[in-house]
């Protein structure tokens, strides 16, 4: 841990209360403001677009591999980030070390994907980008109870929600700047990265000087990828419910691009302009709601009822947009899905904090937590090119917006939290 002038404390030593400052209320949010502009444009449009350059007929099955395959690699890495973060024994501290490791290997991996030769390529770089940046992630997270009182998590939560998806607008906004190719891949993601080391560096991390108590065992290295929903049920519901939502959010955006394609004939020179403006547009419905609802749920004590009204919100948005016969109605639906996932995501990160039960652990358990994010986007790939063969892109949608009536549903069984 570091004091004012700078000098790291031991962890063993002092409470991880005293780490606390008032910049990690903006500098947490400002760093995965930079992640997410860095994750964005592979996701959402340049492996997309990659793969229509080379194999246009098998892009749809081949990105549903690619992501899947890369989700997986998210899956394994976001939990025992976590749970080394938590064991990390470094004079730059206990999160930092991830992070600015994490970012390279990720950046390594997106260039990888933009100048890859052949299919093949793109998931070795999809699959590499999702290590480093969920070592990223997995740290960023695991500082939100380090740094932040109980008291100003929903705020701190909502204004995550708001760099994470605001990100996306700048992302998508700088990809579309650029003609497909090199710079169109690179350049997007680089700026992200460099805004997120350069948030996160002044931050006053954790330092650990004596190992932990307990070993590292096979035990151990597979426990982090579990925990004991029936020893903590209230984390067991907001597992699922965080789960649900991210499902209804990530049908919404991973084949958005192959959709306005199909669904509106839009061509592929054209495609990212309409997916910033959908995004834009998304982005505007969750900022219209997501301050607000982070300092009210602070204010009023309560967070169960924020989750499940932005979750049948999210359900009509991603339904209207299932249905869709034209751009502006495509863009309503964007807007109404962004107002419902803008009020889950001001809450929930706050909601998954307050029911954690330990924080020594919160590194180990977040990363199980972000399993839950982590989870849609391996399942959705696999799934996806099957329903859209029987159901058509609608089909899809309606599908994802069905988890979010069982994330309504999931909030309601956590009893710990209002």
């Amino acid at each position: 841990m570091s004091v004012g002038d700078g000098t790291l404390l031991p962890i063993t030593d002092v409470p991880p209360q005293s780490v606390r400052s008032r910049y990690a209320v903006i500098a947490i949010p400002l760093a995965l403001l930079g992640w997410s502009i860095a994750l964005v444009p592979p996701l959402a449009i340049t492996i997309a677009l990659r793969l229509r350059e080379l194999d246009l007929d098998g892009a749809a099955v081949n990105l549903g591999l690619v992501l899947g395959v890369g989700a997986l690699f998210s899956f394994v890495t976001n939990p025992l980030a976590g749970r080394f973060s938590d064991r990390t024994m470094s004079r730059f501290g206990m999160r930092k070390p991830w992070i600015f490791g994490g970012a390279a290997i990720g950046y390594a991996g997106i260039a990888i994907i933009a100048f890859a030769p052949n299919v093949l390529f793109v998931l070795a770089g999809w699959s590499v980008a999702q290590i480093g940046l969920n070592f990223c992630l997995a740290a960023l997270i695991a500082m939100l109870p380090d740094q932040v009182e109980p008291n100003r998590r929903g705020r701190v939560a909502s204004f995550i929600s708001l760099a994470q998806n605001v990100g996306g607008v700048g992302a998508t906004f700088l990809v579309q700047l650029f003609p497909i190719g090199v710079l169109q891949g690179l350049v997007p993601s680089l700026f992200g990265v460099v805004l997120m080391l350069a948030a996160v560096t002044p931050v006053k991390d954790r330092i650990r000087t004596e190992r932990p108590a307990d070993r590292f065992d096979l035990r151990t290295l597979f426990g982090s990828f579990v925990f004991n929903p029936r020893r903590y049920p209230d984390l067991g519901w907001a597992w699922l419910t965080r789960f649900f939502l991210n499902t209804t959010q990530f049908t919404a955006t991973s084949y958005l691009t192959y959709f306005l394609i199909a669904q509106f004939h839009v061509s592929d020179a054209d495609a990212p302009t309409m997916v910033f403006e959908a995004v834009l547009v998304n982005a505007v419905g969750l900022l219209i709601v997501t301050p607000v609802l982070g300092w009210l749920s602070d204010k009023l004590g309560r967070r169960k009822p924020f989750v499940i009204t932005s979750s049948l919100i999210a359900t009509v948005g991603l339904s209207l947009i299932a249905v869709s016969t034209s751009i502006p109605m495509l863009l309503l639906g964007e807007l109404i899905l962004g107002a419902g996932v803008g009020a889950f995501f001001a809450v929930e990160l706050a909601l998954i904090a307050d029911v954690l039960p330990n924080e020594e652990t919160a590194g180990k358990d977040l990363g199980v937590a972000n399993l839950a994010q982590s989870l849609p986007q391996s399942l959705i790939p696999i799934a996806a090119p099957g329903v859209i063969a029987a159901f058509g892109y609608p089909g899809l949608f309606l599908g994802g917006a069905l988890f979010g009536i069982l994330g309504a549903l999931g909030v309601t069984r956590v009893r710990k939290v209002r």
